[in-house]
């Protein structure tokens, strides 16, 4: 078995691979950040924080 995925014009971000085959796709956000959980050797569970800027813009 190869470790060679191609993804070919794919964009940006964390893909996740089982068995050869993309399973999932962690797409980048503006803020935030992802936590992946393995168990057994694979990836089981994602968690997903999200950010969001209040107030004044600064010029």
């Amino acid at each position: 078995m190869s470790n060679t995925v191609n993804l070919g014009a794919s964009g940006d971000g964390v893909y996740i691979v089982q068995q050869g085959k993309v399973v999932e796709v962690l797409e980048p956000k503006e803020y935030g950040q992802d936590s992946i959980q393995w168990q057994h050797g694979k990836v089981f569970e994602v968690s997903e924080s999200k950010r969001r800027r209040v107030g004044s813009i600064k010029k």
